[in-house]
């Protein structure tokens, strides 16, 4: 399976990028090739043609609602043939939230991610759930936080990423 396909790409309801471009700092590259006004699926394929494979994964992954984003994550690392066993562990608590979005799970999987760190590819997908949006991202006792809307997008962007390094 690869990283980018048509499926993902299809995924992407927005009729420009420009609310994309908004949630984060494409490169100088990408900048130079990018026009707001672009689809996303013109704007991908102009980051493909570039050979900008990175600017893809990271537009692909601040355009894509919460939930795709995850899954989309989760599929791209499940590809991994030496995933450990705290990462199975994280593996499946992602999995388990898609599948049920709770408090319970959302909190799991962020400590789960901190007892692996951000240092791994599956670290970052825990955090990518505990910043969902569905919860606050501070201690239970403190007054509610919730995270910025681009945080998922920046998780799946550095979990995909350090996925193909593992790879390399």
């Amino acid at each position: 399976m690869e990283i980018i396909n048509a499926q993902i790409v299809g995924e992407l309801k927005q009729q420009t990028i420009a609310v994309i471009l908004s949630k984060y700092q494409p490169s100088k590259e990408a900048q130079a090739i990018l026009d707001p006004t672009y689809s996303p699926e013109h704007a991908v394929q102009q980051l493909l043609k570039n050979e900008l494979e990175r600017d893809a994964i990271q537009l692909i992954a601040h355009g894509l609602p919460v939930m795709l984003a995850i899954r989309w994550g989760g599929r791209v690392l499940k590809q991994k043939q030496d995933i450990s066993a705290e990462g199975m562990k994280l593996m499946n608590c992602v999995e388990n939230w898609l599948h049920s979005p709770n408090e319970t799970l959302r909190i799991r999987a962020q400590q789960l991610a901190e007892r692996i760190g951000l240092d791994t590819d599956i670290g970052w997908l825990g955090y990518a759930v505990f910043w969902s949006g569905t919860g606050s991202i501070v201690a239970p006792e403190l007054p509610v936080v919730m995270p910025p809307d681009n945080m998922v997008g920046h998780a799946i962007n550095a979990a995909i990423l350090l996925s193909m390094i593992d790879r390399a």
